[in-house]
Parts: C-alpha cells; sequence; structure tokens
C-alpha cells in the first residue's frame, strides 16, 4: 500500500472538499510540520494532478498581472 504525505493545509482543504479521508496525521519528527496521511488512488491522484494545475494557472495570471 503507497501514500501520500499532505504537508499543504490548502491541499488538504482542496481534497477534503472532494470528499478524500485522510487516514491519519501527524507531526513530522524532525520539522514538527502537521502532515494528513491519504491512501494513494488513481481518484487521488487525479485531484492532485487538477488541485496541481490551477495552481500553476493561479500563479501564471498573477505573474502577468505584476508585469503589466
Amino acid at each position: 500500500m503507497n501514500f501520500f504525505y499532505c504537508y499543504d493545509r490548502r491541499l488538504l482543504k482542496f481534497l477534503m472538499n472532494k470528499k478524500f479521508k485522510y487516514i491519519c496525521s501527524g507531526l513530522h519528527m524532525k520539522t514538527s510540520l502537521p502532515f494528513w496521511q491519504f491512501q494513494i488512488t488513481d481518484e487521488l491522484q487525479l485531484a492532485i494532478q487538477e488541485y496541481n494545475d490551477k495552481i500553476k494557472k493561479r500563479n501564471s495570471m498573477t505573474k502577468k498581472t505584476l508585469t503589466k
């Protein structure tokens, strides 16, 4: 079984809004940053890709706005 460890609260919120449920949460041993563990599925990977695409699009639009 493979797992995805989410350290991004915005991504967590995005995944939760899409009805994904994390298996457990915890704190990274060295950094003490919170994480949420998900089982990797095809659906989860598609949702993460969708989130990343939205972030890239938003960042490129922000960059264009700043250069005008």
